[in-house]
Protein backbone atom coordinates (compact mmCIF):
# COMPACT_ATOMS: atom_id res chain seq x y z
CA UNK A 1 0.00 0.00 0.00
CA UNK A 2 1.33 3.22 -0.70
CA UNK A 3 2.02 6.11 1.36
CA UNK A 4 -1.34 8.58 2.13
CA UNK A 5 1.08 11.57 1.20
CA UNK A 6 1.69 9.52 -1.65
CA UNK A 7 -1.75 8.71 -2.78
CA UNK A 8 -2.36 12.02 -1.52
CA UNK A 9 -0.29 13.50 -4.46
CA UNK A 10 -1.31 11.45 -6.98
CA UNK A 11 -5.08 12.46 -6.50
CA UNK A 12 -4.20 15.95 -6.56
CA UNK A 13 -2.40 15.16 -10.21
CA UNK A 14 -5.32 13.36 -11.65
CA UNK A 15 -7.88 16.12 -10.13
CA UNK A 16 -6.00 18.52 -11.92
CA UNK A 17 -5.86 16.75 -14.91
CA UNK A 18 -9.31 16.19 -15.13
CA UNK A 19 -9.96 20.06 -14.50
CA UNK A 20 -7.28 21.84 -17.07
CA UNK A 21 -8.02 18.90 -19.60
CA UNK A 22 -9.47 20.42 -23.23
CA UNK A 23 -13.34 20.43 -22.76
CA UNK A 24 -15.71 18.51 -25.50
CA UNK A 25 -17.92 21.32 -27.64
CA UNK A 26 -21.28 20.64 -25.82
CA UNK A 27 -19.10 21.08 -22.31
CA UNK A 28 -18.02 24.80 -23.66
CA UNK A 29 -20.83 26.02 -25.23
CA UNK A 30 -22.92 25.45 -22.14
CA UNK A 31 -21.08 25.08 -18.43
CA UNK A 32 -24.36 26.34 -16.86
CA UNK A 33 -26.89 24.01 -14.95
CA UNK A 34 -30.51 24.38 -15.87
CA UNK A 35 -32.37 26.30 -12.36
CA UNK A 36 -34.24 24.05 -10.27
CA UNK A 37 -32.51 20.80 -10.87
CA UNK A 38 -30.15 18.91 -8.63
CA UNK A 39 -28.34 16.15 -8.28
CA UNK A 40 -27.16 13.98 -5.19
CA UNK A 41 -24.89 11.22 -4.83
CA UNK A 42 -25.01 8.11 -5.73
CA UNK A 43 -25.53 4.67 -3.66
CA UNK A 44 -24.21 1.25 -4.45
CA UNK A 45 -25.88 -2.05 -3.73
CA UNK A 46 -22.81 -3.87 -4.13
CA UNK A 47 -19.09 -3.07 -4.20
CA UNK A 48 -16.17 -5.15 -4.85
CA UNK A 49 -13.28 -3.63 -2.36
CA UNK A 50 -9.42 -4.37 -3.63
CA UNK A 51 -8.41 -3.33 -0.74
CA UNK A 52 -10.02 -4.23 2.36
CA UNK A 53 -9.23 -3.74 5.91
CA UNK A 54 -12.55 -3.43 7.63
CA UNK A 55 -15.52 -4.49 5.79
CA UNK A 56 -17.66 -4.75 8.79
CA UNK A 57 -20.90 -2.53 9.05
CA UNK A 58 -22.19 -0.22 11.51
CA UNK A 59 -25.16 -1.34 13.74
CA UNK A 60 -28.11 1.06 13.63
CA UNK A 61 -29.76 -0.36 16.70
CA UNK A 62 -26.93 0.51 18.91
CA UNK A 63 -28.54 2.24 21.96
CA UNK A 64 -27.95 6.01 22.34
CA UNK A 65 -27.72 7.10 18.38
CA UNK A 66 -28.84 6.70 14.78
CA UNK A 67 -26.51 5.44 12.16
CA UNK A 68 -26.73 7.45 9.11
CA UNK A 69 -29.27 6.65 5.99
CA UNK A 70 -26.54 4.80 3.73
CA UNK A 71 -28.67 6.57 0.54
CA UNK A 72 -26.84 9.74 1.72
CA UNK A 73 -23.39 8.70 2.27
CA UNK A 74 -21.24 9.84 -1.16
CA UNK A 75 -19.35 6.68 -1.81
CA UNK A 76 -16.30 8.74 -3.22
CA UNK A 77 -15.92 10.83 -0.10
CA UNK A 78 -12.48 11.17 1.43
CA UNK A 79 -11.40 11.75 4.79
CA UNK A 80 -13.23 11.15 8.23
CA UNK A 81 -16.77 13.03 8.51
CA UNK A 82 -15.11 15.31 10.92
CA UNK A 83 -16.06 15.96 14.59
CA UNK A 84 -17.53 19.21 16.43
CA UNK A 85 -13.78 20.55 16.22
CA UNK A 86 -13.32 20.49 12.61
CA UNK A 87 -10.67 17.91 12.44
CA UNK A 88 -11.08 15.47 9.96
CA UNK A 89 -8.76 13.10 10.60
CA UNK A 90 -7.07 10.60 8.62
CA UNK A 91 -7.80 9.40 4.89
CA UNK A 92 -10.17 6.72 4.29
CA UNK A 93 -12.83 6.26 1.62
CA UNK A 94 -16.49 5.31 2.98
CA UNK A 95 -18.55 3.10 0.75
CA UNK A 96 -22.36 2.30 1.39
CA UNK A 97 -23.13 -0.89 3.12
CA UNK A 98 -24.36 -3.53 0.85
CA UNK A 99 -25.82 -5.57 3.31
CA UNK A 100 -28.48 -2.83 4.09
CA UNK A 101 -26.27 -2.35 7.68
CA UNK A 102 -27.16 1.51 7.12
CA UNK A 103 -23.77 2.49 8.45
CA UNK A 104 -21.11 2.93 5.60
CA UNK A 105 -17.85 0.74 5.17
CA UNK A 106 -14.41 1.47 5.07
CA UNK A 107 -12.52 0.73 2.50
CA UNK A 108 -9.28 0.72 4.48
CA UNK A 109 -7.71 2.29 7.37
CA UNK A 110 -4.72 4.86 7.78
CA UNK A 111 -3.15 2.85 10.55
CA UNK A 112 -2.90 -0.91 12.48
CA UNK A 113 -3.83 -0.80 15.97
CA UNK A 114 -1.31 -3.70 16.70
CA UNK A 115 1.79 -2.11 15.40
CA UNK A 116 0.61 1.39 15.95
CA UNK A 117 2.48 2.44 12.81
CA UNK A 118 1.67 6.08 12.44
CA UNK A 119 4.12 9.16 13.06
CA UNK A 120 5.97 9.25 16.25
CA UNK A 121 3.87 11.94 17.61
CA UNK A 122 0.41 10.31 16.75
CA UNK A 123 -1.18 7.19 17.57
CA UNK A 124 -3.34 4.78 16.19
CA UNK A 125 -7.07 4.20 17.39
CA UNK A 126 -10.32 3.22 16.20
CA UNK A 127 -13.14 5.44 15.09
CA UNK A 128 -16.33 5.32 14.30
CA UNK A 129 -15.80 6.65 10.85
CA UNK A 130 -19.04 8.61 11.32
CA UNK A 131 -21.04 5.92 12.43
CA UNK A 132 -22.23 4.92 15.72
CA UNK A 133 -19.47 2.17 15.81
CA UNK A 134 -16.06 1.68 15.42
CA UNK A 135 -15.72 0.95 11.82
CA UNK A 136 -12.20 2.03 10.73
CA UNK A 137 -8.84 3.52 12.71
CA UNK A 138 -7.30 6.62 12.44
CA UNK A 139 -3.99 8.52 13.46
CA UNK A 140 -4.63 10.63 15.75
CA UNK A 141 -2.20 13.14 17.69
CA UNK A 142 -0.71 12.28 21.06
CA UNK A 143 -1.74 14.48 23.92
CA UNK A 144 0.51 17.00 25.84
CA UNK A 145 -0.29 14.81 28.88
CA UNK A 146 -1.63 11.61 28.33
CA UNK A 147 -4.03 9.88 30.49
CA UNK A 148 -3.30 6.01 31.60
CA UNK A 149 -5.21 2.94 31.29
CA UNK A 150 -8.22 3.01 34.02
CA UNK A 151 -7.89 6.75 33.77
CA UNK A 152 -10.67 9.34 32.74
CA UNK A 153 -10.41 10.74 29.35
CA UNK A 154 -12.45 13.23 27.34
CA UNK A 155 -13.46 12.63 23.84
CA UNK A 156 -13.43 15.08 21.40
CA UNK A 157 -16.58 15.89 19.22
CA UNK A 158 -18.29 12.71 19.86
CA UNK A 159 -18.34 9.48 21.67
CA UNK A 160 -16.41 7.50 19.37
CA UNK A 161 -14.24 9.88 17.38
CA UNK A 162 -11.01 8.13 18.08
CA UNK A 163 -9.59 11.55 19.40
CA UNK A 164 -8.68 11.67 23.01
CA UNK A 165 -6.43 12.43 25.49
CA UNK A 166 -5.52 8.68 26.53
CA UNK A 167 -1.57 7.61 26.32
CA UNK A 168 -0.09 5.77 23.11
CA UNK A 169 -1.93 2.12 22.76
CA UNK A 170 -4.72 3.26 24.67
CA UNK A 171 -8.49 4.93 23.90
CA UNK A 172 -11.67 5.88 25.12
CA UNK A 173 -14.19 3.40 26.23
CA UNK A 174 -17.38 3.45 28.54
CA UNK A 175 -17.97 7.01 27.28
CA UNK A 176 -21.12 8.54 28.92
CA UNK A 177 -22.74 10.23 25.57
CA UNK A 178 -23.45 13.65 27.39
CA UNK A 179 -20.30 14.65 29.13
CA UNK A 180 -18.10 12.75 26.68
CA UNK A 181 -16.05 11.12 29.61
CA UNK A 182 -15.03 7.74 29.91
CA UNK A 183 -11.95 5.39 31.27
CA UNK A 184 -9.05 4.99 28.95
CA UNK A 185 -8.52 0.99 27.82
CA UNK A 186 -5.77 -0.82 26.50
CA UNK A 187 -5.36 -1.55 22.59
CA UNK A 188 -5.02 -5.67 22.38
CA UNK A 189 -1.04 -6.30 22.87
CA UNK A 190 0.74 -8.35 20.23
CA UNK A 191 -1.13 -9.59 16.87
CA UNK A 192 -5.06 -11.25 16.09
CA UNK A 193 -2.66 -14.56 16.29
CA UNK A 194 -1.18 -14.02 19.67
CA UNK A 195 -3.15 -11.61 21.37
CA UNK A 196 -2.45 -10.35 24.97
CA UNK A 197 -4.11 -8.40 27.47
CA UNK A 198 -2.08 -10.06 30.62
CA UNK A 199 -0.35 -5.93 31.37
CA UNK A 200 -4.10 -5.25 32.61
CA UNK A 201 -5.10 -7.91 35.05
CA UNK A 202 -8.57 -9.13 34.91
CA UNK A 203 -9.30 -8.26 31.42
CA UNK A 204 -9.40 -9.89 27.77
CA UNK A 205 -9.01 -9.07 24.48
CA UNK A 206 -12.35 -8.28 22.62
CA UNK A 207 -13.22 -6.85 18.79
CA UNK A 208 -15.42 -4.20 20.03
CA UNK A 209 -18.16 -3.69 17.23
CA UNK A 210 -16.74 -5.81 14.44
CA UNK A 211 -15.18 -9.17 13.68
CA UNK A 212 -12.16 -7.75 11.76
CA UNK A 213 -9.26 -7.60 14.66
CA UNK A 214 -7.66 -5.01 12.61
CA UNK A 215 -10.29 -2.05 13.91
CA UNK A 216 -10.78 -2.00 17.56
CA UNK A 217 -8.92 -4.71 19.73
CA UNK A 218 -9.73 -3.58 23.14
CA UNK A 219 -9.01 -4.90 26.60
CA UNK A 220 -11.92 -5.13 28.37
CA UNK A 221 -13.12 -6.63 31.45
CA UNK A 222 -13.74 -10.20 32.21
CA UNK A 223 -17.09 -11.46 34.35
CA UNK A 224 -18.92 -13.80 35.04
CA UNK A 225 -22.11 -14.51 33.21
CA UNK A 226 -24.12 -16.41 35.96
CA UNK A 227 -23.59 -13.02 37.69
CA UNK A 228 -23.25 -9.97 35.31
CA UNK A 229 -21.41 -7.18 36.51
CA UNK A 230 -20.90 -5.95 33.23
CA UNK A 231 -21.45 -1.74 32.44
CA UNK A 232 -24.50 -0.57 30.69
CA UNK A 233 -24.26 -1.20 27.23
CA UNK A 234 -22.06 -4.58 27.69
CA UNK A 235 -23.02 -7.75 28.03
CA UNK A 236 -21.45 -11.09 29.59
CA UNK A 237 -19.94 -13.64 26.53
CA UNK A 238 -17.04 -15.30 25.52
CA UNK A 239 -14.15 -12.99 24.09
CA UNK A 240 -14.02 -14.30 20.19
CA UNK A 241 -10.49 -14.28 20.57
CA UNK A 242 -10.77 -15.98 23.52
CA UNK A 243 -13.54 -17.86 24.18
CA UNK A 244 -12.54 -19.36 27.08
CA UNK A 245 -13.30 -16.53 28.61
CA UNK A 246 -15.91 -14.42 29.23
CA UNK A 247 -15.48 -10.30 29.01
CA UNK A 248 -17.81 -7.10 28.95
CA UNK A 249 -18.93 -7.22 25.39
CA UNK A 250 -20.75 -4.38 23.70
CA UNK A 251 -24.47 -4.78 23.06
CA UNK A 252 -25.12 -5.02 19.18
CA UNK A 253 -27.76 -6.52 17.49
CA UNK A 254 -29.02 -9.16 20.10
CA UNK A 255 -30.99 -11.95 19.14
CA UNK A 256 -33.45 -14.21 21.69
CA UNK A 257 -33.39 -17.73 22.55
CA UNK A 258 -33.36 -19.98 19.65
CA UNK A 259 -32.57 -17.20 16.85
CA UNK A 260 -29.82 -17.43 14.31
CA UNK A 261 -26.83 -15.80 15.39
CA UNK A 262 -23.04 -14.99 14.30
CA UNK A 263 -20.41 -14.97 17.24
CA UNK A 264 -21.62 -12.69 19.89
CA UNK A 265 -24.47 -11.21 18.68
CA UNK A 266 -26.99 -13.16 21.24
CA UNK A 267 -28.80 -11.14 24.23
CA UNK A 268 -27.37 -11.27 27.70
CA UNK A 269 -27.23 -15.09 29.09
CA UNK A 270 -27.63 -16.44 25.27
CA UNK A 271 -24.60 -17.94 23.45
CA UNK A 272 -24.14 -18.68 19.66
CA UNK A 273 -24.29 -22.39 19.36
CA UNK A 274 -23.34 -24.62 16.59
CA UNK A 275 -26.97 -26.41 15.44
CA UNK A 276 -25.81 -30.03 15.83
CA UNK A 277 -25.83 -29.60 19.49
CA UNK A 278 -28.11 -26.61 20.07
CA UNK A 279 -31.97 -26.94 19.93
CA UNK A 280 -34.51 -28.63 18.19
CA UNK A 281 -36.19 -25.28 17.95
CA UNK A 282 -33.44 -23.90 16.03
CA UNK A 283 -33.02 -23.78 11.94
CA UNK A 284 -31.58 -26.62 10.47
CA UNK A 285 -27.97 -25.89 9.65
CA UNK A 286 -27.81 -22.37 11.41
CA UNK A 287 -26.19 -21.31 14.33
CA UNK A 288 -28.16 -19.98 16.97
CA UNK A 289 -29.07 -18.43 20.36
CA UNK A 290 -29.29 -21.07 23.15
CA UNK A 291 -28.96 -19.93 27.16
CA UNK A 292 -26.48 -20.83 29.13
CA UNK A 293 -27.36 -22.57 32.70
CA UNK A 294 -25.70 -23.20 36.10
CA UNK A 295 -25.11 -26.70 36.53
CA UNK A 296 -25.26 -26.29 40.41
CA UNK A 297 -29.30 -25.63 38.99
CA UNK A 298 -30.05 -26.68 35.87
CA UNK A 299 -32.67 -25.31 33.79
CA UNK A 300 -32.82 -25.14 30.64
CA UNK A 301 -35.98 -23.80 27.96
CA UNK A 302 -35.86 -26.09 24.73
CA UNK A 303 -37.04 -29.54 24.37
CA UNK A 304 -34.66 -32.66 24.71
CA UNK A 305 -31.85 -30.00 26.04
CA UNK A 306 -29.79 -30.48 29.74
CA UNK A 307 -27.12 -28.22 31.09
CA UNK A 308 -24.10 -29.57 29.99
CA UNK A 309 -20.19 -27.80 31.58
CA UNK A 310 -19.34 -24.93 29.29
CA UNK A 311 -15.40 -25.84 30.19
CA UNK A 312 -13.64 -29.11 30.04
CA UNK A 313 -13.09 -31.31 33.42
CA UNK A 314 -10.76 -29.16 35.39
CA UNK A 315 -10.20 -26.17 32.94
CA UNK A 316 -12.56 -23.84 34.18
CA UNK A 317 -11.10 -20.79 35.62
CA UNK A 318 -11.56 -19.91 39.14
CA UNK A 319 -15.20 -18.64 39.91
CA UNK A 320 -16.89 -19.80 36.61
CA UNK A 321 -16.76 -24.02 37.40
CA UNK A 322 -20.88 -23.85 37.58
CA UNK A 323 -21.24 -22.33 34.16
CA UNK A 324 -23.72 -24.26 31.46
CA UNK A 325 -24.61 -24.41 28.31
CA UNK A 326 -28.57 -25.43 27.22
CA UNK A 327 -27.75 -27.88 24.74
CA UNK A 328 -28.61 -31.43 23.34
CA UNK A 329 -26.93 -34.97 24.37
Amino acid sequence: MAPLSCRRVVWFALALALACGPKSPAETADTTDSPGTTSGPGTTSDTTLSETTSTTSGNPSTAGSTAPNPTTANPTTTGDTGDSTGNTGGDFILVPDGGGGGCPRAAFSPCDPWAQDCAPDEKCAPTDGGCDVFTVTVCDDLPSQPVPIGGACKSQGRPLSGRNDCELGATCWFIDPETLIGTCVSLCHGSPETHDCSHVPGTACVLAHDDDPYVAPLCLPTCDPLEPTCPEGHHCHPSALTPELFACTPDASLGAAFEACGKTDCAAGLLCSEPEKAAVECAPDTNCCTPLCDTGAPDCPGAGQVCLPYYEMGQAPTGLEDVGRCGLQ
